[in-house]
């Protein structure tokens, strides 16, 4: 039974449900009207399911993530654990940068390098994306994850701008939060970034970072 929407997106719904006695957090992907039915059904299945599997993979590697229960590929829903928390997002917008809230970075980054270490991208790693239960951090919403389909090389230019691409929307989202000290935010971030995976790995994937971002500075010109 629905009790309660709690958020709509452009891809899909969440509510919290009753099911089999548990209050649980179901992400339902919705048909989108301007897409060919066979279409809309082939990208929200696609969707659903890699959310899924990214979740659980994350799992596996020791990161954090909402248990998931139930995967419904006929109704395109995840139903996960319900996590009552307070978005990382909230900490560098309601007060200064403290011990603790660098601390939150360090352990984000390497959450993102234990991901990539696996060759999972996130699509989305940002302090909204991160949820802090009891002092714990919580990754959350895999809804834009992709796999590789093997374990990045320091000599794989394809994989490390993907990676790169990963980070560089961390970047950006902490310059928009906290402008005057994003710099030693992302430091932190890469900090743990870097302890999850193999040194030439986070190295060339900084460089690729560096590039991206030149390439925005030229084009935008």
């Amino acid at each position: 039974m629905r009790l309660e929407v709690i958020a709509i997106g452009a891809e899909a719904i969440l509510y919290l449900e009753n099911w089999l006695g548990l209050t649980v957090l179901v992400k339902e992907r919705v048909p989108k009207g301007y897409r060919r039915v066979e279409l809309d059904y082939y990208i929200r299945k696609l969707r659903t399911a890699s959310e899924a599997r990214a979740m659980i993979r994350a799992s596996m590697l020791g990161i954090p993530v909402p248990r998931v229960y139930d995967v419904d590929l006929v109704n395109m829903r995840i139903r996960m654990e319900y996590l009552r928390g307070t978005p990382l997002v909230k900490f560098l917008i309601s007060g200064s940068v403290n011990a603790q809230v660098l601390s939150y970075l360090h352990t984000m980054g390497k959450y993102l390098g234990l991901l990539h270490s696996d060759g999972i991208i996130h699509g989305d790693p940002t302090p909204a994306n991160m949820l802090v239960v009891n002092d714990k951090l919580y990754l959350i919403d895999f809804g834009l994850s992709e796999f590789l389909g093997r374990k990045p090389r320091a000599n794989d230019v394809r994989a490390l701008y993907k990676l790169a691409v990963d980070l560089n929307v961390t970047l950006r989202s902490l310059e928009a939060l906290r402008k005057d000290q994003s710099k030693e935010l992302f430091n932190e971030f890469f900090q743990g970034y870097s302890e999850a995976l193999s040194n030439d790995i986070a190295v060339r994937v900084r460089q690729f970072v560096d590039r991206i971002r030149k390439m925005v500075r030229y084009a935008v010109r």
